[in-house]
């Protein structure tokens, strides 16, 4: 016969098991809403009106060099720029936000080729290991291919919707 204690003891270790369970499942979900959240936090700073007239000034730039960069852009504009993306490059070698994501939120590979000649300018006589979080962001970038990728994914899915518009 079955005594009521054991019944309810095995009631009790089904009832943790569950919680633990609970548990574990809701922690995965606050971890995936951090580093969603982060990642709205850093497009949304990459859109700010500063962030953005800075981007243009360095974008728009035809210098070579990186002293001339820095006389044709200001060093501001560099520095808010590289700041940027060395923060968003820390973050993705971390692995608090998917350096997936960002390369294919941002234009990490285009801003990493136009600044490489300031970055390295600015590290030789700053400190040697100046904007290595951007450039690792960068290197990524370059050896996943990521961009080309992305775009021609996002091509079909836009070819798809437009065909299934057409019907």
């Amino acid at each position: 016969m079955v005594d009521i204690l054991q019944v309810l003891e095995g009631l009790a270790y089904i009832g943790f098991i569950a919680g633990a369970i609970f548990a574990v499942l809701e922690l995965r979900g606050i971890s995936k809403d951090r580093r969603s959240n982060a990642v709205v936090d850093i497009y949304t700073t990459f859109v700010t009106s500063d962030m953005t007239e800075a981007y243009a000034r360095v974008m728009t730039g035809s210098s070579e060099s990186g002293a001339e960069m820095e006389k044709e852009c200001s060093y501001a504009s560099l520095v808010r720029v590289a700041g940027f993306y060395e923060g968003v490059g820390y973050l993705a070698r971390k692995r608090l936000v998917n350096p997936k994501v960002i390369i294919e939120l941002l234009p990490c590979e285009v801003v990493w080729s136009k600044m490489q000649s300031w970055l390295m300018f600015d590290r030789e006589r700053s400190s040697p290991g100046m904007w290595r979080e951007f450039e690792f962001l960068g290197k990524a970038s370059e050896a996943w291919g990521i961009k080309s990728d992305y775009v021609a994914q996002v091509s079909a899915d836009i070819d798809a919707l437009t065909a299934r518009d057409k019907r």
